[in-house]
């Protein structure tokens, strides 16, 4: 079950002003919350059952029981953020501590909010991929160039390209047997998207890796896995995420080397073997 925190945290920024009323009451009287059913919480909060319902579905919950339950299993702490905020008044040795903390915090955090069936899903479709396709755009194109150097360690055939309008010739190759993994920390890039689209054309099984639950992109993804992060006032919420991205990105590579361990193990070993021939 998915961390309260961890889903108000990335789905705040979408949400109305009475579901941001309603989050406000929810992290501030936990137990109340979790022991009213939603007509109760109705009269609480002042907000409708609708709005309560649509809140739940909008935090990634299936119904406002499901949302009551992680209430109750996770009961959010309002004077705790997330992730720790770094002052210019800190000592060095704390900065790093405090910066150590934010990426584990990042991990976690994202890890927490994985969704199991997606990942099944998006595994599936890269193991059997005639052609797997990694793309991104600035910052996410190093996302996408970390698979790329993953995955060329497997038997499955990889494509990848930093220009954006290489990206585009790379992916009108992929066809329904294929699979596409787009990273976009925003979600709403539009080149981001028009690649999307292009997959969506032909068909291509579309894998998102995302810092926008609630965006365009992850909307149109097949299967959406989202890096959460949190931005400070001397890091941006992309440059934070970029771990989390990685790291989700390391685990659709682990997952699928494994499930393709019998093709895979040879070529490993002889892709190791040509690196090592390098440093002799």
């Amino acid at each position: 079950m998915h961390d309260f925190l961890v889903q108000l945290k990335i789905y705040k920024p979408n949400l109305s002003r009475q579901e941001t009323k309603l989050a406000d009451f929810l992290q501030t009287h936990p137990d109340r919350a979790s022991q009213a059913n939603i007509a109760e919480l109705s009269t609480m909060t002042g907000v409708s059952t609708a709005t309560i319902s649509r809140f739940a579905k909008a935090l990634g919950y299936p119904n406002f029981q499901a949302l009551r339950m992680a209430l109750v299993q996770s009961p959010p702490e309002p004077d705790q953020t997330l992730f720790a905020e770094l002052s210019p008044d800190d000592s060095v040795e704390t900065l790093a501590q405090k910066i150590f903390t934010s990426n584990i915090d990042a991990l976690r955090t994202t890890l927490a909010n994985l969704d199991a069936a997606a990942l099944a899903k998006a595994v599936n479709w890269i193991t059997h991929a005639d052609r797997l396709g990694l793309f991104g755009l600035g910052a996410s194109n190093l996302v996408a160039l970390d698979g790329y150097h993953k995955f060329l360690r497997t038997a499955i055939p990889v494509a990848y390209a930093a220009d954006y309008h290489m990206q585009l010739m790379a992916a009108t190759h992929l066809g329904v047997n294929d699979a596409m993994i787009l990273t976009s920390h925003s979600g709403e890039d539009k080149d981001a998207i028009a690649l999307a689209d292009l997959a969506k054309q032909q068909h291509v099984p579309l894998i998102v890796i995302t810092g926008a639950p609630a965006s365009r992109l992850a909307k149109m993804a097949d299967a959406a896995f989202v890096a959460v992060a949190e931005e400070s006032r001397y890091r941006t919420e992309a440059l934070h995420a970029l771990i989390a991205e990685l790291s989700l990105m390391d685990t659709l590579f682990m997952i699928s080397a494994i499930q393709t361990n019998s093709q895979t193990a040879p070529l490993f070993r002889r892709v190791r073997a040509t690196i090592d021939a390098t440093r002799q």
